[in-house]
């Protein structure tokens, strides 16, 4: 908690924050940006939290009422009851937390592990969904290559902060980590995820999983992906052309310089062209 609430104070505009009830447990997250704005639920990636997104929600924030989550059964400020052990619970979960805002329709956005939430949510509850950005993924349009786990598993039975460490100079581009401001977030989360891995039990029991050709052809919300080019966990152009090729309402396109840590060390590249996609069509009094 010590090193989570030390990442909020890079938070760089006032946030409200809130805790949830539901059958899954408590969720905990905070919004921020104008009360009418248009609802936009973001999801962070797997053993890190929502004070990974400190880099984007300066932009994300001026037109939309955001509401980053802890996502449940991972070592954030959430706390879990209920295990979520299956896509549908998933589904549920996500759909508490917007009965719980009195939100009948949001635009949702993930990153990594919280990518594959939200399409699983898109593809589970369109009717919730407003339109559906997609960051670096993990699985959804292809499996994860074998090294992943091969790399990730170690830190798991052995939490030492050089595994975790190891674990994500494979996932970074790392040419990025000279830009002091990148490599303090990257520090950041690295603390996060090393002491998530040695003091936190994860209540998820849900792998992500490459979604079948029908399902992604039924998809009825507005879809947005963005690829790091140099992604590590899958083949990038390979993942881009599935999802191209099968989801009806698709837009997206690969970021140079970057692997998996796209979202934060390729950020104003990212936003701009996140923000482009959601206010598309949109109108505001």
């Amino acid at each position: 908690m010590a090193a989570y609430e030390a990442s909020l104070r890079f938070w760089p505009v006032p946030f409200e924050s809130m805790d949830l009830p539901s059958r899954f447990g408590c969720t905990h997250l905070i919004a921020c940006g104008p009360n009418d704005a248009p609802a936009l639920v973001i999801l962070h990636g797997y053993f890190a939290s929502l004070t990974m997104w400190a880099l984007n929600i300066a932009d994300l924030s001026q037109d939309f009422r955001v509401y980053a989550v802890d996502v449940m059964g991972q070592p954030g400020k959430s706390i879990p009851d209920l295990p979520i052990q299956s896509r549908e619970d998933f589904v549920d979960w996500l759909s508490s937390i917007l009965d719980s805002l009195k939100i009948d329709k949001a635009n949702l956005m993930g990153m990594s592990y919280g990518g594959w939430v939200a399409l699983n949510y898109a593809l589970g509850a369109p009717e919730r969904v407003e339109k559906c950005v997609l960051l670096s993924p993990a699985g959804g349009f292809i499996p994860l290559v074998s090294q992943f786990m091969l790399r990730a598993m170690p830190m798991m039975f052995l939490p030492r902060r050089f595994l975790v460490e190891g674990f994500m100079n494979w996932l970074t581009y790392t040419e990025n980590l000279g830009d002091p401001t990148i490599r303090m977030i990257y520090d950041r989360v690295v603390d996060q995820m090393y002491l998530g891995v040695r003091y936190f039990r994860t209540r998820v029991g849900v792998m992500p999983v490459a979604f079948s050709d029908d399902e992604l052809r039924a998809a009825q919300v507005p879809m947005f992906l963005l690829i790091g080019q140099e992604e590590i966990i899958y083949d990038p152009a390979a993942a881009l052309a599935r999802a191209r090729k099968l989801v009806p309402n698709f837009e997206g396109d690969l970021i140079p310089q970057a692997s998996h840590d796209m979202a934060f060390s390729q950020h104003k590249v990212v936003d701009a062209r996140i923000l482009a996609f959601l206010k598309e069509g949109l109108s505001r009094p």
